[in-house]
């Protein structure tokens, strides 16, 4: 199974997010542009795969909000990303 594969790209997404927040509104959604292309990991376990369909869903809506407005960092879709992203961290194989 790639669920190690998987939690690398939960990191990678992660840190991309936490640097977008700090940055300017320009920055962020060129930042955020780029981690919408990431396609979920085959051959993962079904809550690894559940985990980052989800956290992926919640990033590129966040993108899409990003991209039509400047949305504080503290708005709902921010929030709902981060949390994903560390639910997914958290995966465990039964």
């Amino acid at each position: 199974m790639n669920d190690r594969e998987s939690l690398i790209k939960a990191h990678y997404c992660r840190s991309i997010l936490k640097v977008a927040s700090i940055s300017t509104a320009r920055e962020a959604r060129g930042l955020m542009e780029g981690v919408t292309t990431e396609e979920s990991t085959a051959n993962t376990s079904g809550p690894m795969a559940e985990a980052e369909g989800a956290a992926l869903t919640a990033i590129r809506e966040l993108a899409g909000h990003q991209r039509d407005s400047t949305l504080p960092r503290s708005s709902f879709e921010w929030t709902r990303a981060m949390q994903a992203i560390e639910i997914w961290l958290n995966v465990h194989n039964p």
